[in-house]
């Protein structure tokens, strides 16, 4: 289903007419649903760490380099992501969240085995470089959200025959867009929201992505429940 018929879709409930082309229209209403189709996507996108938009980025060190560039599609880290070292059957790197620490790991000479990673400078970071031959493999968010007619993974629609690569995600344009129009124009756009807000809602729930709530984590690769081995009380 390309993005025109979600279009197509908002534009029957809003003005009650369907046009034909959106993206190659100088008519004002089709501009005005082409300038906010990006921005609901990307509303949609942040939503959820969407499994459509789920990908694996590996790298191969040298031990030397310490800074690897970040793949070019890339967003954003999964809500829940780890380093992982192919090396180690248990251990993958360590995640540091402040760069002051990382920084004082560096000048004491420091690090947890295999070692510590951080982003900064548009960059995946370690300490110490990752050995020579060994594999750091990661999951991230692609910002590419739609497909062109040729195929070719997009990160932003320009065209009536793009379509959107989250399964499902076309019923959400229609509503975001429904909702956005209305918003702007300073319409009662509250029951618009609502509906969008459910729509989506519904479909992360059915999604494979990660979840946003998490009681408890165990070790890595340790496939395991967690429980007491005799009743409490």
């Amino acid at each position: 289903m390309t993005i025109l018929q979600a279009m197509q879709s908002a534009a029957i409930r809003l003005v009650g007419y369907r046009p034909s082309v959106f993206f190659s229209s100088q008519q004002k209403f089709e501009q005005e649903i082409v300038d906010l189709i990006n921005v609901v996507a990307t509303d949609i996108c942040k939503y959820h760490d969407w499994q459509a938009l789920t990908k694996i980025n590996t790298m191969t060190g040298d031990g030397v380099t310490e800074e690897f560039d970040l793949p070019s599609d890339y967003d954003r880290q999964l809500l829940y992501s780890e380093v992982q070292d192919n090396t180690n059957w248990l251990w993958g790197y360590t995640h540091v969240s402040d760069i002051n620490t990382f920084i004082s790991q560096r000048y004491l000479s420091f690090a947890t085995n295999p070692g510590i990673w951080i982003i900064y400078g548009n960059k995946m970071n370690f300490l110490p470089a990752p050995q020579d031959g060994s594999q750091a493999v990661y999951p991230y968010v692609s910002l590419n959200y739609g497909v062109n007619s040729g195929s070719q993974d997009i990160p932003s629609f320009s065209s009536d025959d793009d379509n959107f690569v989250i399964r499902g995600g076309e019923q959400l344009l229609t509503l975001g867009l429904i909702w956005r129009w209305r918003e702007n124009k300073k319409l009662d756009a509250t029951g618009d929201y609502e509906s969008f807000k459910l729509a989506i809602e519904q479909l992360a729930a059915r999604d494979k992505g990660s979840n946003v709530f998490r009681q408890y984590s165990v070790p890595r690769r340790w496939n395991v429940s967690v429980a007491y081995p005799f009743p409490l009380g």
